[in-house]
């Protein structure tokens, strides 16, 4: 099976520049854990999760840069956050190739890109729904 096979084609994703707290609002909105970030031309830059919002809050409280209510800055953007370059793949990857870097690098998602521009996603849970649907054996 190939990401294409696979992918989902509606992505959520966040610019670069947008603050860390609209970030947060998605994440909480959407029920959904990290996000592809995209800079003004919708080419895959970074990716951002739950846990660099962590690190980073936590990071910057003990430098003493954090607020008392524990929010971010307003002045902290995603691209100061974010991992980049991004882990990804193109559609015609095999599922089974992204197993392994999902392992290896204990990640949960990987942007699938055509021409630099995000067409898809796969997260681990998309993989464990194709299994439990029996499309592995087809």
């Amino acid at each position: 099976m190939l990401a294409r096979d696979l992918m989902r084609k509606e992505v959520l994703t966040i610019e670069a520049g947008e603050s860390v707290a609209t970030l947060m609002d998605v994440l909480v909105r959407e029920h959904v854990h990290g996000l592809p970030v995209v800079d003004e031309d919708e080419r895959l830059v970074g990716m951002v999760t739950q846990q660099d919002i962590f690190f980073a809050t936590v990071t910057l409280g003990r430098q003493g840069n954090g607020s008392a209510d524990g929010e971010p800055s307003p002045e902290l953007k995603v691209r100061d956050i974010m991992t980049s370059p991004a882990v990804s793949a193109d559609e015609d990857t095999e599922v089974l190739s992204l197993c392994k870097v999902l392992t290896r690098l204990r990640i949960h998602r990987v942007p699938i890109v055509r021409d630099g521009k995000i067409s898809g996603i796969i997260s681990s849970l998309d993989i464990c729904a194709a299994l439990e649907r029996g499309e592995f054996n087809r």
